[in-house]
């Protein structure tokens, strides 16, 4: 799997309060890096909804560092998943 990039999804797995975090659980789209934590190394801007900072607010952005976050594969798409519906058509 390639690293996380701008654009992907992702699950929050982890936080600043660890597993307990109240972000944990969520699924997000990465947005945008922010730059380089000394302990937390690369940290990403995340958009979703009712997501918590580590202020206490609610919003729809938080940084979270990319060792919280578990990138999501979109589904791929293939002929078996597809549906084909014929339509009856009158002939007059």
């Amino acid at each position: 799997m390639k690293p996380i990039q701008a654009g992907d999804h992702a699950e929050i797995i982890e936080g600043a309060l660890g597993t307990k975090g109240p972000n944990v659980g969520k699924t997000v789209r990465v947005v945008c890096l922010r730059g380089e934590h000394s302990e937390h190394g690369r940290i990403w801007k995340v958009e979703g909804d009712n997501l918590i900072t580590e202020y206490g607010a609610v919003g729809n952005t938080v940084d979270c560092a990319q060792s919280w976050l578990r990138k999501i594969e979109p589904p791929q798409l293939d002929e078996t998943n597809s549906t084909t519906k014929e339509l009856d058509v009158p002939t007059h």
